[in-house]
Order: structure tokens, then sequence, then C-alpha cells
């Protein structure tokens, strides 16, 4: 893993925002059985979509473009470690907070506190402390990344950000298009 630009990185926060709101939208469909709640489970989703935390706390948190993909293997690996385990409108932003943190804390040089974190994500100091252990524990501590998983990740985003990029390019080019058949 270089510090260097690599991919889209511009557009790494909207990709992983994407990429979360199709797992939540699909996921949402599925009903949740009482004994898969977790700590991070809200009592009812917050008014704010993914997309929008994920740009709200890239706003304040600063990290690494790294600590994005880091961040999306950690909630990967949490998923394999934890078959009844889903994300949903339920928990994803409790999961985003706490997994863009443990990266943070974990790959780059400067990060915050957990006070920081919590005021960003929203949650209470003493919530986001439980959520960071209970995440250790899900991942079995797991944090280190191999550079060739690393890269497989980097790669599957940067081709859903050609993606997004292809499909908003056909959008301007539609309107493009429209426009030059209205307008003589």
């Amino acid at each position: 893993m270089s510090k260097g630009p690599s991919f889209a990185e511009s557009h790494i926060v909207k990709v992983l925002g994407c990429v979360l709101e199709q797992v939540v939208n699909r996921n949402d469909k599925i009903p949740v059985q009482p004994e898969h709640m977790t700590i991070f489970h809200a009592y009812k989703p917050p008014a704010i979509s993914a997309q929008d935390y994920l740009t709200r706390v890239n706003k304040y948190v600063n990290c690494s473009n790294e600590c994005y993909v880091m961040a999306l293997i950690y909630l990967d690996r949490l998923i394999q470690l934890n078959p009844n385990f889903m994300i949903s409108s339920m928990n994803v932003h409790r999961l985003l907070i706490t997994s863009i943190m443990l990266a943070a804390k974990f790959f780059d040089d400067v990060y915050y506190n957990n006070n920081f974190y919590a005021r960003v994500g929203g949650v209470p100091l003493t919530e986001l402390n439980a959520l960071e252990i209970e995440f250790l524990f899900l991942v079995n501590f797991s944090l280190h990344i191999e550079t060739d998983e690393y890269e497989k990740y980097r790669k599957q985003l940067t081709a859903h950000s050609d993606h997004i990029t292809a499909k908003s390019e056909s959008a301007t080019n539609v309107v493009e298009i429209r426009s030059e058949i209205i307008t003589p």
C-alpha cells in the first residue's frame, strides 16, 4: 500500500458510498432476526444516507484514501467471519465510523482520538468505545491487510468508479443530445 495518489481518489468516498448504498438497499429487504441484532444496530435508521454520512466523515476526519479501502476490507471481514451479520440502514453508520477510525489508527501516521471521531460520527464517546471493542472482537483483531488483498479491493473500487463515471457521462451525453434536439 502506497501513500501517494493511486486511483480515482477524488471519487473514493462517492464510490464507497455507492457500494454501501447498494448493499443497504438489498439487505433492508431482508428482515433482521432479533438474535442477530448487535450494538451496531440503531432503533431506527438515521435520516442521513450512508453516502452523505461518508461525505461528512471525510470532510472532518481527513484520513488517507487508503483508509476507505481498508474500512471496506474490515467490513467485508466482519461479514465473512459472522455470516448472520448484514449491513443495513440500521447499522451502516456506526459500522462506517468504527471501521474508518480503526483504519486510520492502524494505517495513518496522524489520526484523531476517539472523542473526535465520536463527535464527527454523531455518537456518544462511550458508545464509540464500545463499538470499537465489539468490532475488534468480531474481526478477531485482524486489522493487518496484505498488499495483494488491498490491491484486489482497490481494483474493484476502481472498476466500480469507472462504471459510475461512465454512467454519469452517459447521463450527461443524453442531456446534451436532448438539448441539441430541443434547441434549434
